[in-house]
């Protein structure tokens, strides 16, 4: 068991969740208008961590960051780093919290170091000849998905995250016969992939097991959203680029409703916890641990954007001791660094499962599954206990 003391500021995030449904619809209080006054007129590119906003801009070769809550730009947390690495055509990008791989036209996937911003090029992928023109990427901690944008190849091409390899059985063969034809940004929350497609303004989405069209979850685009091109979404609000430099902003999109922990491969996330302490100031205890039948998940824990543990969680309790303020919320978050450990006789098939407790004057234990690369977040509500 390890002990780590931690004084904290409350800060205030949005929630992960797992989308099921499409019917989008738009959310002007949520765009990002604020992409055009930064310089950032070629957007391409999104993702984010659900405090901060990343941008990739095709001719600025760099990577704006936003913060989530006010939409005004953050520079301190940018990427001025690609053009020395020789990644000068950004497009689609991806992170899994530590590494931010950056989809170049000339057919690479170059990585970055999320705190440091140098490029890590141990961690680059070259990818198939025929690939030559990838925009959009998303992975899910096992797989990396790559869109093919040339109309002749219209398709997401699949690559092992470990060896950097081919892997055809995950390939979307389908998108063409969909009648995509300018297809651009990808998501996907582990069951549907949604694509972006700028010939006919709108997202298709597909299933992810199968790889068949999936009409039911497609969702025309906003009036002004005619070009678009990055995608990412917390499982609540989908935001879509629209990289007309006469527009440059990020339109948001809600309808994407939650879903229960049912059948293999969906995402139980984390809930609020009310806590109680003696008196006005006092300690938590937060504690996690992998199910006694598997080992080998991976997950980060951030308090208020802290980082409290990262790394291969143990069937014992790992525990961190939380300096906190009653009357005063603290934001806990739970990403999967990796796809799925090793599960013994586990029925937990293709998710990063495990618990978490929270322990003060009472104690509050949750379960979560969560997919590589996705997470929830979560309130930690301290009150003073009667």
């Amino acid at each position: 068991m390890q002990t780590l003391t931690l004084f904290l500021i409350p800060a205030f995030c949005a929630l992960f969740a797992v989308a099921s449904a499409a019917d989008l619809t738009h959310i002007p209080d949520k765009d990002f208008d604020t992409l055009k006054a930064a310089g950032n007129v070629a957007p391409t590119g999104i993702w984010s961590d659900g405090t901060t906003m990343w941008v990739a801009d095709y001719w600025g070769d760099k990577i704006y960051a936003y913060n989530m809550r006010t939409k005004a730009r953050d520079p301190n947390k940018e990427f001025n780093t690609l053009k020395d690495a020789g990644n000068t055509a950004p497009l689609g990008i991806w992170s899994d919290g530590a590494t931010m791989w950056v989809v170049d036209f000339g057919g690479r996937i170059y990585a970055y170091n999320m705190k440091t911003k140098a490029h890590d090029p141990d961690k680059d992928f070259v990818l198939a000849a025929e690939h030559d023109v990838p925009e959009g990427i998303w992975s899910d901690g096992t797989t990396m998905w790559v869109k093919e944008s040339s109309y002749q190849f219209d398709k997401i091409y699949a690559y092992n995250m470990r060896t950097k390899a081919r892997d055809l059985n995950k390939d979307f063969n389908t998108l063409k016969d969909a009648g995509e034809q300018d297809s651009g940004g990808i998501w996907s929350d582990g069951t549907t992939m949604w694509v972006a497609d700028g010939y006919r303004h709108k997202i298709y989405a597909y299933n992810m097991r199968t790889k068949a069209r999936d009409p039911d979850k497609d969702s025309d685009l906003a009036i002004g959203n005619t070009d678009p091109e990055g995608v990412w979404s917390d499982g609540t609000t989908m935001w879509v680029v629209d990289r007309n430099r006469n527009d440059s902003k990020i339109y948001a999109y809600g309808g994407l409703a939650a879903v229960s922990d049912q059948g293999v491969g969906r995402d139980q996330g984390i809930q609020d916890f009310s806590m109680k302490i003696r008196g006005t100031r006092g300690n938590l205890e937060i504690c996690v641990r992998d199910h006694d039948c598997e080992d080998g998940d991976e997950i980060k824990v951030d308090v208020d954007g802290r980082t409290i543990f990262s790394g291969e969680i143990d069937n014992e309790w790992d525990c961190y001791t939380l300096n906190v303020w009653a009357g005063l919320t603290y934001i806990v978050g739970l990403t999967a660094l990796n796809g799925t450990g090793y599960k013994g006789d586990c029925s937990y098939i293709d998710a990063n499962t495990g618990e978490i407790r929270v322990t003060g004057e009472n104690v509050e234990t949750q379960v979560w599954r969560h997919r590589g690369g996705k997470g929830s977040m979560a309130g930690i509500i301290v009150e003073t206990a009667r």
